[in-house]
């Protein structure tokens, strides 16, 4: 079933081709450029094509279809999630530190990565919750629904091949949502996921900076990003030290703050919960 803002959008790109068409033809027909008319045709053809940009690119889009980023509620508790792994050594030390924690996490899999190293998938689907990032961890902003099917089925296949467990939750890689992402994912059995804030840790900053950036804008049924690999490179090239040197202090500071833990599916059913629908 096709989610009613799929609408929505081609309302808006019926609106920004008409306005900008519009435009074009009152002004090829000499209307003055800054007339009123004019002037309302290009701002509605311009702002609806804007909106269609930032919503193609936002880890947060609504309107190609929903993206679940954040639950409505002013509960103290999070969901801490991970991409691009599994990658040794990296996610075994994550998997520690959340034991010790007392902890469960989203665990966003990467299928190439996943062939590479099932047991280690195995392990981390054995605890935690684990979703699809796609099999090579391409950009899908600008890809044909075929490439986007095959990328997420054969992420979704390699998964259950080394886990037994077929994830019912995606995340772009990059975080670009279009409207043929969030279409297959839903065809597939999938809610896409986004989040509310991230470290940029992928470029490797300090301990101290990852840490800063995820307390400074976290806030009750948040979504936090951090990596556990990179792309689909094995150590040493990906480097995740940083990132997993980080994350205790963070989870002990959520902790002293009064922040509970949860999965990505228990805090969507929280959201659900607090926010019925109708």
């Amino acid at each position: 079933m096709r989610h009613p803002r799929n609408h929505v959008w081609k309302a808006a790109a019926a609106t920004a081709a008409g306005g900008t068409a519009l435009a074009a033809l009152r002004t090829a027909r000499g209307h003055p450029v800054r007339s009123v008319s004019t002037l309302v045709s290009a701002g509605a053809g311009m702002a609806a094509g804007g909106l269609m940009a930032y919503e193609w690119l936002t880890p947060r889009s609504w309107l190609y279809g929903p993206v679940f980023w954040h639950a409505r509620t002013g509960e103290r508790v999070v969901a801490l999630t991970f991409d691009d792994g599994p990658c040794h050594p990296y996610t075994g030390q994550l998997l520690e530190i959340l034991d010790r924690e007392g902890i469960r996490a989203t665990f966003f899999q990467v299928g190439n990565n996943v062939i590479r190293e099932p047991n280690l998938a195995a392990e981390v689907a054995s605890r935690h919750e684990v979703g699809n990032h796609t099999f090579t961890h391409p950009h899908l902003t600008w890809s044909r629904p075929g490439t986007v099917r095959e990328e997420m089925l054969r992420g979704q296949e390699a998964i259950h091949e080394a886990t037994g467990s077929l994830p019912r939750l995606f995340r772009v890689p990059h975080g670009w949502y279009g409207p043929q992402v969030i279409s297959v994912a839903e065809e597939l059995g999938m809610r896409c996921v986004g989040w509310s804030v991230m470290a940029w840790d992928w470029d490797r900053p300090p301990k101290d900076v990852i840490q800063r950036r995820i307390l400074h804008g976290v806030g009750p049924g948040g979504v936090t990003l951090l990596h556990d690999g990179q792309d689909t490179d094995a150590f040493p090239k990906a480097d995740r030290s940083h990132t997993v040197a980080a994350v205790s202090d963070i989870i002990s500071s959520l902790k002293a703050n009064g922040y509970g833990f949860l999965t990505l599916p228990e805090l969507m059913e929280l959201d659900a919960r607090e926010h019925p629908p109708g």
